[in-house]
């Protein structure tokens, strides 16, 4: 499953290189980290949890088809945008993006490889967006600014909160913080497009409630595959602990209702979540100087 690259995936890949001055002019450049699990001890990677690994796994599962169709659905509006800062920003939205891909695919490869269903999870979330993907361009885009305000908030999170990367396992920690970081460098390439292409309000709205519905529905049975092929399904004490943890009153994602309710403002754009000052340290922490990861980034002299 992870070995090989859709062609379009591999044809991003490819052009990166050309993305990366495009990209990093407007503060959104691809920077290609170099995955290595082999060293990772326990297949419950985030708080040594079943629960909480199943449903961060399910996540990264979803991630690579999805990030292919966010490319697709930004690219097919890309020759209508005038804006030379917002053509940078496709630019670097695309390499990153690209590379993301590649990077979960190692992360998924390595969750097969514990026999978890991470390939057949990949195969039927390929089959729905590739249905839901022939509906129409301008709902393919309004999902596609849908998903990238959860990708958004969840970037913000995982950055700010230290138990949360604190959680994940030292090995995979690299992965995850360069993908929150990029998420929230491009949170409002998509969002502009849809805007500048004449997005309407009321197909943004109703788009986001239909995806709220299917993410929902589709991470539940990705984290419940991944808990019966672990033997965990039924370990009714810690999957309530871990759920109460994410969804309970002060759980994890309960305390991102407001932020991501504030996509139903009229006037909202993603930089009202003013996220500057995060950026900048997570630039510096991860690919400054003696950055804690800019020893994996390959082929590039600055990417901070």
């Amino acid at each position: 499953m992870t070995a090989s690259l859709s062609t379009d995936v591999t044809e991003n890949l490819k052009q990166t290189a050309s993305r990366q001055p495009l990209g990093a002019r407007v503060g959104i450049p691809p920077r290609r980290v170099a995955m290595n699990l082999e060293d990772t001890r326990s297949k419950h990677w985030y708080a040594d949890d079943a629960f909480l690994t199943a449903y961060w796994s399910a996540f990264s599962v979803l991630l690579p088809e999805g990030e292919q169709f966010f490319v697709r659905a930004v690219k097919h509006y890309r020759d209508q945008i005038t804006d030379e800062d917002l053509k940078a920003g496709i630019a670097g939205f695309i390499g990153q993006e690209a590379l993301h891909t590649q990077g979960h695919q190692v992360l998924n490869a390595y969750i097969e490889n514990h026999k978890l269903p991470a390939e057949r999870l990949e195969k039927q979330l390929r089959f729905l967006l590739d249905t839901v993907g022939k509906i129409h361009p301008r709902l393919n885009l309004a999902a596609t600014i849908c998903l990238e305000h959860f990708t958004a908030l969840l970037g913000e999170q995982l950055l700010a909160e230290q138990d949360h990367h604190d959680a994940i396992n030292t090995d995979v920690r690299p992965l995850w913080m360069w993908h929150a970081l990029e998420e929230t460098e491009h949170k409002a390439v998509a969002w502009d497009v849809y805007q500048q292409t004449g997005g309407s309000y009321a197909v943004r709205v109703a788009t986001m409630g239909l995806t709220t519905v299917i993410l929902g529905a589709v991470m539940a049975y990705a984290t419940a595959s991944i808990l019966q092929a672990d033997g965990k399904l039924f370990d009714v004490r810690n999957n309530a602990r871990g759920f109460l943890s994410l969804f309970g009153r002060q759980g994890r994602m309960t305390r991102l209702l407001p932020k991501f309710l504030d996509f139903f403002k009229p006037g909202f754009h993603p930089n009202d979540h003013d996220t500057n000052a995060l950026v900048a340290e997570w630039r510096e922490r991860l690919f400054g100087v003696d950055g804690e990861i800019s020893h994996l980034v390959k082929g590039a002299k600055s990417l901070h």
